[in-house]
């Protein structure tokens, strides 16, 4: 997989993850509502995560030329 993947890969996966938390978190009060604010949340770090992992992947290689 191409790096410039990584922060659309950190994205989805977190914009999942965070769904999934406060879906099932929530306890069944305003689940949607908790779902939908802990995914945006998530993805951004998730977004973050991943332009950090490409920045240092990119980093490493121009070390090694």
């Amino acid at each position: 997989m191409r790096r410039a993947g990584w922060p659309l890969v950190g994205l989805v996966l977190g914009a999942g993850a965070g769904w999934a938390w406060g879906w099932f978190g929530a306890g069944g009060y305003e689940a949607m509502d908790s779902a939908i604010g802990t995914a945006f949340l998530c993805a951004l770090a998730g977004l973050l995560i991943g332009a950090v992992a490409y920045h240092i992947a990119e980093r490493r290689d121009r070390k090694r030329r």
